[in-house]
């Protein structure tokens, strides 16, 4: 796999992104929300980044906690608990121990990872996701 784009443009989203769309809806990164929203593509994220998303907007945002109930039960995205993609840690690559889950999932289905970050190998490239 190449970070090319799939089918139905299954992408695995990092933490990054979702803070880059929160900040700025009108960002590439928001941008790629909005196609999820539509239905254009299919967002997966490990429940990891979900608590790492949740902690941030408590203690940086100091956002309450309805309100961060909100944000994360409208994100576009399908949260994927650890036991489903548990068997493909050991075939990661990665070496930041926080990112092993979403090359984890990316791995389970076959699918490229939109982040910010360029340690991961199977990268989408976001213009190329946006161009659809």
């Amino acid at each position: 796999m190449n970070g090319s784009l799939t089918e139905l443009d299954r992408v695995v989203v990092d933490t990054n992104i979702l803070f880059m769309a929160l900040y700025n809806e009108n960002s590439k990164a928001g941008k790629v929300i909005a196609l999820a929203n539509k239905n254009k593509i299919k967002l997966f994220s490990p429940d990891n980044v979900k608590e790492e998303l949740i902690k941030v907007l408590k203690r940086e945002m100091d956002f309450s906690e309805d309100k961060i109930d909100f944000i994360i039960e409208n994100f576009p995205i399908v949260w994927i608990e650890k036991r489903f993609y548990e068997s493909f840690l050991g075939k990661t690559k990665v070496k930041h121990k926080a990112d092993k889950p979403v090359e984890a999932i990316s791995l389970l289905l076959g699918c490229g990872i939109l982040s910010a970050d360029k340690h991961f190998r199977d990268r989408v490239n976001i213009d190329e996701l946006l161009e659809d």
